[in-house]
């Protein structure tokens, strides 16, 4: 999505980290999310929330979430490639509407009805419920967007989805790495979910600035 001018080092090193941190942070999340799946295994996520596991509603709603979430995560990994959408256009087109439908009819409703039952208390549902109709909110506008033949504005809004989106990337990141000192378990997901939120609203606003100006 990006524009066709030349790349300077800089901006070659930047993109480089950008796929290093997007595809080995999906795999990390897709190698733990196996045990969501896996027979006679339970993700360590259930064992933290034992009473709700107890509950039907929860546990699908959660392994449809989870679901949805790596759907939404893995279709949008070659989105931003130049080569990819010059040689593939088609295919670009595909990914996007399975990405929009993952969000749309999973993502959304789930993660919103999770929130309510969100580790972190109060704290935990605001953050889950921003951060779910932030990115429907973003998602809905680069639709209209492209149906308006607005290529701009669409670039802009589904990065910002996107940027939403991969906080899940961002979270367990922020979370490894808070594990390596001494805070108690509650204050470090409170600050993963919340310091996930923020990196990536503040990356995704610093790249589209550095766009805009070289287009300009």
């Amino acid at each position: 999505m990006a524009s066709s001018s030349p790349v300077s080092p800089l901006q070659r090193i930047e993109i480089t980290l950008f796929y290093l941190v997007l595809f080995s942070g999906t795999l990390l999340i897709c190698w733990e999310s196996r045990l969501y799946y896996l027979p006679n295994t339970v993700h360590s996520f259930l064992l933290e929330r034992m009473e709700l596991t107890l509950e039907d509603w929860w546990r699908y709603t959660l392994l449809t979430h989870v679901t949805g979430g790596l759907i939404c995560l893995v279709s949008s990994l070659s989105q931003y490639s130049r080569l990819f959408l010059k040689r593939a256009p088609w295919l670009h087109r595909n990914l996007g509407r399975i990405y929009a439908l993952s969000i749309i009819m999973v993502v959304f409703p789930t993660g919103v009805a999770l929130s309510f039952v969100a580790k972190g208390g109060l704290s935990g549902t605001l953050g889950f419920l921003v951060l779910s109709f932030g990115t429907l909110f973003t998602l809905l506008l680069g639709l209209v967007a492209i149906y308006r033949k607005n290529l701009r504005a669409h670039q802009t809004w589904i990065s910002r989805s996107f940027a939403l989106v991969t906080t899940a990337i961002t979270f367990r990141s922020l979370q490894l790495a808070l594990f390596q000192f001494d805070i108690d378990y509650q204050t470090i997901y409170q600050i993963a979910l919340w310091g996930s939120i923020g990196i990536n609203v503040v990356l995704c606003e610093y790249y589209l600035l550095r766009t805009t100006k070289q287009k300009k």
